[in-house]
């Protein structure tokens, strides 16, 4: 099974604390991949460690600092964001398929079921965070004719696809037209360019966003509550500015974060002994 995360150095603790919740909920062999710029070697023969611990590979992919180097970014979204958008591209030849996840995220339950589906013609799957206003103004701001803005911190990727039908220079050349309007860039870009070739995925599963419990719960009529979420919800996404790691974090799972951060960290100390 093939892993994909995007990350500078700062998100390497994420990373780990999110491998730590997927390694108990996968029981296949994993490989990997990660597309970094800064991070150094020492962190990656750590990370390298840390995953090696657990019976899985770590497959280090470095993208040169130039790329997306005028890309438009700010303080929460760094250029590391758009490498997913071209990873089709420096991936090994016989690497087929790819589940890419973001760092801030939980795996809670098997996750073999989301990466066993078969995504036809299909681009990639991915779930919409389903708010109908939101929905609707980023259709018109991003002119397409899609009703769903898709979440990229999910995704999972047809690379075989992928290396038939993306172009490189499509992307470049969307960011460098569009750099004034990218409001959540890489985002932006997968849902500009790509919106009829996305697979929907229900978000209740597989991109549960931690930050709307009590939403979730008013718009499935009590059916996603706690107990649902813990028996069935494969992948929970700490989406927005404020992190379940930072102090006063506002929502109702920062304690679970905090529940793997700790076995993360304990293993950690594990690899030093």
């Amino acid at each position: 099974m093939n892993l994909l995360v995007t990350l500078n150095e700062a998100y390497v603790p994420t990373l780990k604390v999110m491998l730590r919740s997927l390694f108990d909920n996968c029981k296949k062999q994993l490989t990997i991949y990660i597309m970094y710029t800064d991070i150094g070697e020492n962190e990656i023969k750590d990370l390298a460690a840390f995953v090696k611990y657990f019976g899985h590979t770590l497959y280090p992919l470095p993208v040169n600092s130039d790329t997306f180097s005028n890309a438009p970014v700010n303080f929460y979204y760094s250029k590391e964001m758009y490498y997913r958008l071209f990873a089709y591209t420096v991936l090994p030849s016989t690497v087929d398929k790819v589940l890419y996840l973001d760092p801030d995220i939980l795996v809670l339950n098997p996750i073999e079921k989301l990466y066993n589906i078969d995504l036809g013609d299909y681009l990639f799957a991915a779930a919409a965070h389903d708010k109908m206003m939101i929905g609707y103004i980023n259709k018109i701001r991003l002119k397409t004719d899609g009703d769903r803005y898709y979440n990229s911190g999910v995704l999972l990727m047809n690379i075989k696809r992928l290396r038939e039908d993306m172009d490189i220079s499509e992307i470049s050349g969307y960011v460098e037209e569009h750099a004034s309007e990218l409001i959540l860039p890489d985002q932006d870009v997968l849902n500009g360019l790509y919106w009829d070739k996305i697979m929907p995925l229900d978000e209740c599963l597989y991109n549960y966003d931690a930050r709307r419990y009590s939403a979730y719960l008013i718009s499935t009529k009590g059916k996603v509550n706690m107990e649902y979420i813990i028996y069935n919800t494969v992948i929970m996404h700490f989406c927005g500015k404020q992190k379940p790691w930072h102090n006063g974090y506002p929502y109702r799972f920062g304690i679970l974060y905090k529940h793997y951060k700790k076995l993360a960290e304990r293993d950690e100390k594990a690899l030093l002994q």
